[in-house]
């Protein structure tokens, strides 16, 4: 049987509100602290808020770059993506509106025999997919905006050094692909999917920092940062999903910068003071000859940092902490393999740094924030057990890796990275 339906009958007139209603301003209203207002000017400046803007850029989008999606979709500098995050982010722009109209051109182009443009829709909507396929996950797992997925980063030895933290945050890592992302970052409130992936695969292996540190940052910091997507992104490339990057998986910059941006020009766009340094060395400033740098105008650890950790010490203590927390996670578990469990019941809550604990005046039960991040506890960092063992041969560590994902298929770069 068919159910009518009926809508509310609209009042002959509206009827006033009790009591006085005041005027206030924007100002008055508190939506901005003082220490917001440098970086709002700079977002400002990069992106227009607004229905009527959002569908102009869905427009533009779709009629002008779409076609091409597929060919620059990896491309770190100009209009390889379609910029919609951040409108979609804030409702300005429905998901189901955008999957609609790019699935219509994706319908005519195959009627027309245009494989590239069909191709290039197909990669688009297999990223608004990886979106929604976020929401899934958190809707099944609620709990991994605090744990990891997999129980296996529970007992990983984080270093919980501050001034690495720092350095990350502000692009001072000495490497300078990771060092242009995290500026680009901090001056529009958003970077290209592939320079999240480098970004934050630096911290995680090179650095060894607290994922759910990087996925504060990137939640303070992101305009498009919906928590989902934040929380698939770092468990992604912390190794805790059974699909994602290998733990021990370690990209080397260098040659991610060689590979995204072979001509630099995304460096020279976000590092200045690398302007003018060669081609061939914009990558890897630190080989350098004196004669090259000083004629660029590049002093290492003055204008530009030398490199925060050397690349073989960051692979040898990415091998010494997973093996550390193999061992850890098998002295803290019974014997009986029967006991063990994929998903971790129970994650040690590191201290976040002081730059997500700021303090701010009560506004009522608004906030500059649309989302609300459940907050942390802070207990006392415990330390770990010391290891007396020496680090061994890292086929055991992939073994046991690859036992706990049991993958069917192995491929050197995920489809997730692409999109």
């Amino acid at each position: 049987m068919q159910m009518k339906t009926y809508s509310l009958i609209p009042p002959c007139q509206l009827i006033p509100a009790q009591g006085k209603v005041e005027k206030y301003s924007i100002e008055q209203l508190g939506l901005e602290d003082e220490l917001e207002k440098s970086s709002n000017a700079l977002l400002g400046r990069a992106w227009c808020p607004g229905w009527s803007k959002s569908d102009k850029a869905l427009t533009e989008f779709v009629e002008n770059h779409l076609l091409h999606y597929s060919k620059n979709r990896l491309k770190l500098g100009g209009e390889s993506t379609s910029l919609l995050s951040p409108y979609i982010h804030f409702g300005e722009l429905s998901v189901r509106k955008v999957f609609q109209l790019v699935r219509t051109k994706q319908i005519l182009w195959k009627n027309e025999g245009n494989i590239v443009g069909e191709e290039s829709a197909t990669f688009f909507l297999r990223a608004i997919g990886f979106r929604e396929y976020s929401r899934y996950l958190c809707f099944g797992y609620p709990f991994t905006v605090e744990r990891p997925l997999l129980g296996n980063l529970k007992f990983f030895p984080w270093n919980t050094d501050p001034s690495k933290f720092r350095a990350w945050r502000q692009g001072r890592t000495g490497y300078p692909l990771v060092d242009a992302g995290m500026r680009e970052l901090w001056a529009t409130g958003w970077i290209h999917n592939k320079m999240r992936v480098i970004v934050s695969s630096f911290a995680v292996k090179m650095l060894l920092i607290p994922w759910k540190w990087g996925m504060k940052y990137f939640w303070d910091t992101l305009l498009d940062a919906d928590l989902e997507s934040d929380i698939l992104g770092w468990q992604y490339i912390s190794g805790s999903l059974p699909d994602g990057h290998k733990l021990e998986r370690l990209d080397d910059p260098e040659i991610q910068g060689m590979k995204y941006d072979p001509e630099g020009e995304y460096i020279r766009q976000w590092l200045p003071e690398l302007a003018r340094i060669p081609t061939e060395w914009i990558h890897h400033p630190w080989d350098a000859p004196l004669i090259v740098l000083t004629a660029s105008g590049v002093e290492l650890g003055q204008n530009y940092p030398k490199p925060i950790i050397d690349k073989d010490l960051a692979r040898e203590q990415l091998a010494q902490a997973i093996f550390k927390m193999w061992e850890n996670e098998a002295a803290s578990k019974p014997s009986s393999s029967k006991d063990r469990k994929e998903v971790a019941d129970d994650n040690e809550n590191l201290a976040i740094p002081k730059v997500f604990l700021k303090n701010k005046a009560p506004r009522g039960a608004t906030s500059s924030n649309d989302q609300k991040v459940p907050i942390l506890q802070n207990p006392k960092i415990k330390s770990d057990p010391p290891n007396k063992k020496r680090v061994k041969c890292m086929d055991e560590v992939e073994k046991k890796q690859e036992n706990l994902r049991n993958h069917s298929e192995h491929t050197e770069v995920s489809c997730i990275d692409q999109e």
